[in-house]
């Protein structure tokens, strides 16, 4: 097989570089947005995740309105999507990060995101073709809406440019309501969501240097960066696995012209933690058929339902963890 062209290897890196970079300086972090929404009161980054949405849903139903790309829709497996989703948000709680912060903050020097990464591959490989692949067949079975994967457009029966302007006024409204935020040296979230936003609706014409479409993902391509090495599954270097390459060399270079980098050793005990939140993120992940990017973002930017639902049972599964972990000693 002839080896990709340089457009592939520029386009994945530039993409996930330019996401790393952007969301570190933004601490774009989904583990991060829901912990301080529910311990303190604190809506600043999911304010920046809630217009994130927004921004590359406006961008990927402009590109698909210029034909500059071609965009599969995720089915509605709702079974996954739900028990996977929910999982997922367990589980980037008790690792302490979600899928894509872990990838940028290896480049801030933090140990424990390898640590992270590696219960991540390993459970993103056991539901894709390990252990768990009878689960995931047997939550991925049911399905709603067949062959035409259900839109919440198609749903309502009306254009996406009829949806779309009513979903960004209800976001306004949410996101006018919010509080000032503390000055950390981080980007204001109106800006990082903005960026992020863009980003997210541009993967998905950069990951077209790689072949099919798949947008910025997280999951998949994780669990590939641990097989293709051991057992040399998939048989090349896909554009996912060089895109985490570049999310991690943008966190070092966000992290770097911010002074931010430093070599961070967890506590010995908290490794065990970080790693099983890893490996129970890797496999719902797969599960879910996507992660809080991959779903919650690059597929949701898309109004699929089946990834619009994963991402609500995210932040209910984060919510128990939070309860369940911090909260309930509180009452």
């Amino acid at each position: 097989m002839d080896e990709p062209a340089w457009s592939f290897w520029v386009s994945a890196l530039f993409a996930g570089g330019a996401f790393g970079y952007a969301a570190q300086r933004g601490g774009f972090c989904l583990t991060r947005a829901l912990s301080n929404l529910y311990l303190f009161g604190d809506g600043t980054i999911a304010r920046a995740w809630l217009l994130a949405l927004v921004v590359a849903t406006i961008g990927v139903h402009a590109l698909l309105g210029l034909g500059l790309v071609e965009i599969p829709l995720r089915p509605f497996h709702w079974a996954a999507n739900l028990a996977g989703g929910f999982a997922f948000g367990v589980g980037m709680i008790v690792a302490g990060g979600c899928a894509g912060s872990t990838w940028y903050r290896l480049g801030e020097g933090a140990v424990g995101a390898w640590v992270v990464l590696l219960g991540f591959g390993l459970g993103a490989t056991t539901a894709a073709v390990g252990a768990l692949v009878p689960l995931r067949r047997a939550l991925q079975g049911p399905t709603l809406g067949g062959d035409a994967a259900p839109t919440l457009p198609r749903v309502l029966g009306v254009s996406p440019w009829v949806v779309i302007p009513v979903m960004a006024a209800g976001a306004a409204l949410v996101l006018a309501r919010g509080r000032g935020e503390a000055q950390d040296g981080k980007w204001r979230w109106w800006m990082t969501g903005s960026v992020i936003g863009v980003l997210i609706a541009g993967g998905w014409w950069a990951s077209a240097f790689g072949g099919a479409p798949a947008g910025l993902t997280f999951a998949t391509n994780t669990g590939h960066l641990l097989t293709y090495p051991v057992v040399g599954y998939p048989s090349r270097v896909s554009w996912g696995m060089v895109l985490l390459a570049g999310v991690a060399l943008g966190g070092f270079a966000g992290a770097w012209s911010a002074a931010e980098f430093r070599w961070k050793l967890p506590p010995g005990w908290s490794l065990v933690q970080v790693f099983a939140g890893g490996l129970l993120m890797g496999a719902s992940a797969v599960i879910a058929e996507g992660c809080n990017i991959t779903q919650g973002l690059t597929n949701a930017s898309t109004l699929a339902l089946g990834s619009l639902t994963a991402f609500a049972a995210m932040w209910a599964g984060a919510y128990a963890a939070v309860w369940a972990m911090f909260l309930r000693k509180r009452a």
